[in-house]
């Protein structure tokens, strides 16, 4: 007895990390009366089926090809894209507005020097090699992508991943301009709550959260992502193009990183039972 015991003691310890602390969670479940569970398994405690179908899972959690549930790998390089696409689409809008050049005089300035240089791919150059005074910040954009631009091919911007919840947990900080414009007299004739006279703009309902953050959103910036839906880049208003460019995709991108770290981890920890058991999941 004391022989098994020791072996089942150094298969619960392997290089020193206690594989007995390593748990599966089970699929969330609402009971009756509304609450959420959710189980945990005890990874040691799993025969050698079970650990295959965790790992198949994790990898499908990483590298899913459903457009509708992409992993997070795969939504990793659409968020990389998406940033690509929304600064294409504000470099055209800064050619128009300053008057520098319309996008049928863009379109046709380059096709005239790609014409000129048959060999050159488009693929294979960024806007700073055919253009000259850009901005620093669309400089690097690849040529191909802003040709795409000028010519209504940017496609359409996908907002499933960007919810309600992911918004409103950037927080909320008023600028000057909007403690002002928000100041609306109630019924009692006192001055009534900013953040309440933003949910009725908004549209949300009254128990939603709203927390004040020097860090947070400007009612603005949160107006404009709540009011964000999938379309067509060129139909999307410059205020949602900057936010999304220049935080709520960098937002995105960290937490899904976060996300794949976690997936990453469990895979691990699966490894290392599979090994200290000796069973074959990979």
């Amino acid at each position: 007895m004391s022989v098994l015991q020791e072996a089942s003691e150094n298969v619960a310890k392997r290089d020193g990390v206690d594989l007995e602390s390593f748990v599966w969670k089970t699929e969330k479940v609402k009971t009756i009366d509304g609450r959420i569970i959710q189980n945990e398994v005890k990874l040691i405690d799993c025969n050698e089926e079970q650990l295959k179908k965790f790992y198949a899972h994790c990898n499908t959690m990483l590298w899913n090809e459903d457009k509708a549930n992409p992993g997070r790998n795969i939504l990793l390089e659409i968020i990389k894209d998406q940033i690509i696409r929304c600064n294409t689409e504000l470099f055209l809008r800064d050619l128009e507005k300053n008057k520098l050049m319309g996008r049928f005089k863009f379109v046709t300035s380059i096709r005239s020097v790609l014409d000129n240089n048959p060999g050159i791919n488009p693929k294979d150059l960024v806007l700073s090699d055919v253009t000259g005074g850009c901005l620093d910040e669309f400089k690097d954009l690849p040529l191909s992508i802003v040709i795409d631009g000028a010519l209504d091919r940017l496609g359409k911007f996908n907002s499933q991943h960007i919810t309600l919840p992911f918004i409103l947990k950037h927080g909320l900080w008023f600028t000057q301009q909007e403690i002002k414009d928000l100041n609306e007299i109630g019924e009692d004739g006192n001055l009534r709550n900013r953040v309440d006279v933003v949910k009725e703009r908004l549209g949300l309902k009254s128990h939603i959260n709203i927390h004040l953050t020097p860090k947070g959103l400007s009612y603005a910036q949160m107006r404009a992502c709540i009011t964000l839906k999938s379309k067509k880049y060129t139909e999307l208003t410059t205020d949602q193009l900057l936010i999304l460019r220049n935080r709520i995709l960098f937002s995105l991108e960290d937490l899904v990183n976060l996300h794949i770290k976690s997936w990453e981890s469990r895979k691990d920890q699966l490894i290392a039972i599979a090994e200290a058991k000796n069973f074959n999941i990979v």
